[in-house]
């Protein structure tokens, strides 16, 4: 395990969503490291005044877009210039007072940098990234003095530690940040996974999963339309929704809605296909949770899920919107159990080997040591070598 120094402020707006915590958690666990946490929302909403103050900006900044329903009301309130300096003020202050060897925060949100303190950041994401998706809408582009405040975080923190390649590729090309301290690590799951030793579940029903909150960006409808087209193919297939909601109905069709956490790994061994048609993905931790239960994937080509299914043999994927491919895919798939059973062992190598919050730990620690000890000694040609290494290690895994 990585040698590090010891005493580490990790900083975060809250312990929502659950890798907030859980990375964290496997962080504090970690023989000799001291993890001290702060979270920044609960501090704003317990201060009136920045409460009252920022909701004025909102309105200024952001009224014209909560109007016309293009954004919600806390991504708003949390996409301020003015809250991304007062949320950077308390994290700092909080930093000054405590001594620290190293900080981390989680996304771009704010800026916890101390000089002379080297800073990390862990994010699925970034804003510019968004101009990748076919269906993101460019009014919605935050305000070049927010950008200017995100790309000065990028570019003087001590290393940007990312979930996916496709974060890695937005901080060089559209942030240009030094591609020697932008580190990809992967990136765990939100539910209690299977030991790689149990044995595989009996999967002859016929049972795609849907796992998303958000209907419509996931790719919700283009999913209702390919099922019915497989449907005259196989009648006793069946299709779960969970996260949400939507007003569907038909044969074979069984909403749940949203559902605890924990009763997630039963579904993901009940099913035998998972299909996630996403029209815009920061990371997708539902592939990772269907990877680990040896799942069958298919989704679409866009944002970090090519790093996750490796089309033809961990699953397929298809351009956003091609509902005939999703229907060509998921009719082979229910048709063939053997091709089934293939995909979802490769699928759950490849996730046991990189996705798992103990590996990012891994990677996140040895990416610190690697920048505290010497922060100047990576070369361009060495951080190339890596990535070229980490895709030769990741497609081993798939096919050992």
């Amino acid at each position: 395990m990585p040698r590090v120094r010891t005493r580490v402020g990790f900083v975060r707006i809250g312990p929502h969503p659950i890798p907030n915590r859980l990375l964290a958690s496997e962080l504090a666990g970690r023989p000799g490291l001291q993890l001290a946490v702060l979270d920044l929302e609960a501090l704003v909403r317990r201060d009136a005044r920045a409460m009252a103050t920022n909701t004025a900006v909102t309105l200024a900044e952001h009224g014209h877009h909560l109007v016309r329903g293009r954004l919600r009301r806390w991504q708003a309130f949390f996409t301020t210039t003015w809250i991304f300096r007062r949320m950077s003020e308390i994290a700092r202050e909080w930093i000054q007072a405590n001594d620290f060897d190293w900080t981390m925060q989680i996304q771009s949100l704010f800026d916890a940098r101390v000089p002379g303190i080297p800073h990390f950041v862990f994010t699925d994401h970034t804003h510019l990234a968004n101009l990748s998706y076919p269906d993101f809408d460019r009014r919605t582009l935050r305000s070049s003095r927010w950008l200017a405040l995100e790309r000065e975080l990028y570019h003087e923190a001590a290393a940007v530690l990312t979930r996916s390649r496709h974060v890695s590729r937005s901080l060089i090309e559209d942030y240009a940040c030094d591609e020697r301290r932008v580190v990809c690590v992967g990136s765990g799951a939100n539910v209690d996974l299977p030991e790689g030793s149990e044995p595989l579940p009996d999967r002859r029903a016929k049972n795609v999963l849907f796992v998303g909150v958000d209907w419509t960006r996931k790719g919700g409808p283009d999913l209702i339309a390919a099922f019915d087209r497989i449907r005259d193919h196989h009648p006793d297939a069946t299709l779960t929704i969970v996260g949400c909601r939507p007003p569907v109905e038909g044969p074979g069709i069984r909403v749940l809605g949203r559902l605890p956490v924990e009763v997630l790994p039963a579904l993901y061994r009940d099913a035998s296909v998972f299909c996630l048609p996403t029209h815009r993905e920061p990371f997708g931790v539902a592939f990772v949770e269907a990877m680990h239960h040896a799942l069958p994937v298919v989704a679409t080509r866009i944002g970090a899920v090519p790093d996750l299914i490796v089309h033809g043999e961990s699953g397929f994927v298809v351009p956003v919107g091609d509902v005939a491919g999703l229907a060509n895919h998921l009719d082979r798939l229910l048709g063939d159990p053997d091709l089934r059973r293939r995909m979802g062992e490769a699928g759950a190598r490849h996730a046991r080997a990189r996705y798992t919050w103990s590996a990012a730990a891994d990677r996140i620690l040895s990416a610190v040591e690697r920048v505290t000890a010497a922060p100047d000694s990576t070369t361009p040609h060495e951080s190339e070598s890596l990535v070229s290494a980490e895709s030769r290690a990741d497609r081993a895994a798939i096919a050992s």
